[in-house]
């Protein structure tokens, strides 16, 4: 059986199909679907009598029942091996008008190539479709009170360009997708079947994120691989010329970021790399106390409470430990359910020292943007937010930089990976030793405030502003 996700794996790299049916990836989820974008679309339509289709329904289920019912949710049809799913179909006079439900904010003009294929099933079923609208997100949308479904949801009939713009009709763009997915669907089954797939390294293994069979694929191996050369626009290039790691380059062949030269010097040299004069003077200001803080958050498709919109973030967690100047250590923590933003915002204020430097670990992307974002919904606590973000310091800089690098690193500086290399210190013997776990048991105490899940999420957070004291001490003893 094959679905419309499996074209589009095909149509990206045909590899990349042959390697998910053999070695599929788990499914990392990095935002919670709080509501069904499904169901709010019915309710914003007015429906409430329909059909709704089942995972394993035959085209029979349909055509059963179609004189019986005038709307039909979820329907699943298949057409020559590949099976579609339709979230809405409205019946009119002379076919079926589609809505199709997207839980984001501005659905793109390629998902007109999903709706084509989609629709091409459909006319070979004999099915008729006379219209079609997205149901989506609006992106301006802040909730106050109960979810207004007439203000949360757009109902539309186009989609948007790559700058989020509105831009042409889903008419049009379907009109000019249009195919036959007969050859497709064959030459997926004629790749399916082959017990080896040579090939080509292009610009789409990489292109936004880096493919997750790359490594597999082209036998990266080796910390000092020149696929580990970082912001390199000639790595595959020089690849291809016989230089696979970092060692064997020449020095004119390095394209002049420091990063590139941290990593060429060591690879030559098979020992860290380490700027002294300049990391001390990137350390020259730091004061005491210092506040090693760090917080745990998670993104919410539909706004949960008051004052957020779409896709905001709700921090419900943050670990502090506090280094006076005697090498003191203490440690404040925090761990909140529900809406707990005030409530955090407040505890955070009482026990984060007003003077001293607080070091966060990527701070621009985490930590500082939490904070603004917080400032944004409780203006009242604005000034002594920013009076703490004034004060951040990014743990992360010195290794994104090439101030330090060590070739275990291998192109990498997370947390997680320093803390390994530099320290004695691991994640490893936690219950949660990752971000994305510590959201899901965020999730589940919500509604289960079991004591081991609580202990867990805290030890985990504090692992982070323990394993930066750590690593700041570490760098300390380079000097």
């Amino acid at each position: 059986m094959k679905h419309i996700s499996d074209i589009k794996k095909f149509e990206r790299c045909e590899k990349l199909l042959w390697w998910t049916k053999r070695a599929p990836q788990p499914f990392q989820a990095y935002v919670t679907f709080n509501e069904n974008i499904l169901e709010l679309t019915l309710k914003r339509l007015g429906i409430d009598n329909y059909l709704k289709g089942q995972p394993n329904n035959t085209n029979d289920v349909f055509f059963d029942n179609e004189d019986k019912y005038d709307v039909f949710v979820s329907t699943r049809f298949e057409y020559e091996d590949l099976r579609v799913k339709i979230p809405i179909m409205v019946k009119k006079s002379d076919g079926y008008f589609l809505y199709y439900t997207y839980a984001s904010c501005f659905p793109k003009e390629s998902e007109a190539q999903t709706m084509a294929d989609n629709e091409w099933v459909l006319n070979k079923l004999g099915i008729k479709v006379v219209g079609r609208k997205v149901s989506h997100l609006n992106a301006n949308y802040c909730r106050k009170g109960e979810l207004d479904l007439n203000e949360l949801l757009q109902i539309d009939d186009f989609l948007y360009n790559d700058r989020n713009r509105p831009n042409n009709k889903i008419s049009s763009l379907i009109k000019h997708r249009k195919r036959n997915l007969s050859p497709i669907l064959k030459k997926m089954d004629e790749t399916l079947q082959m017990e080896h797939i040579e090939k080509e390294r292009t610009n789409i293994c990489t292109r936004r994120n880096k493919c997750d069979y790359f490594d597999s694929c082209f036998g990266v191996k080796g910390d000092t691989s020149i696929y580990h050369l970082v912001s390199s626009s000639k790595k595959f290039d020089l690849y291809d010329q016989g230089i696979h790691t970092i060692n064997q380059l020449d020095f004119s062949e390095i394209e002049g970021t420091r990063h590139q030269f941290a990593q060429y010097m060591a690879a030559k040299s098979g020992k860290l790399f380490f700027d002294k004069m300049a990391v001390e003077g990137f350390f020259k200001d730091i004061q005491y106390p210092i506040s090693y803080l760090d917080f745990e958050w998670e993104t919410f498709a539909f706004p949960p409470y008051d004052l957020m919109h779409p896709y905001d973030v709700l921090t419900f967690q943050y670990s502090l430990h506090i280094e006076d100047k005697d090498g003191n250590l203490r440690h404040e923590e925090f761990l909140g359910k529900n809406d707990c933003r005030e409530t955090f915002i407040q505890h955070l204020i009482e026990h984060l020292p007003k003077e001293g430097s607080v070091m966060c670990y990527n701070v621009e992307g985490a930590e500082k943007l939490r904070l603004k974002q917080l400032a944004e919904q409780f203006p009242q606590y604005k000034e002594q937010l920013q009076q703490i973000w004034e004060r951040m310091i990014d743990l992360a800089i010195p290794f994104s930089s090439g101030l330090i690098y060590d070739n275990r690193m291998a192109g990498m500086y997370s947390l997680k990976k320093l803390v390994s290399i530099f320290t004695d210190y691991s994640y490893d013997d936690l219950e949660i030793s990752h971000g994305m776990e510590a959201v899901r048991s965020y999730i589940n105490l919500e509604n289960d405030a079991d004591p081991a899940v609580i202990e867990s999420l805290l030890k985990y957070c504090a692992m982070d502003t323990y394993a930066m004291y750590l690593v700041y001490h570490w760098i300390l003893k380079q000097y």
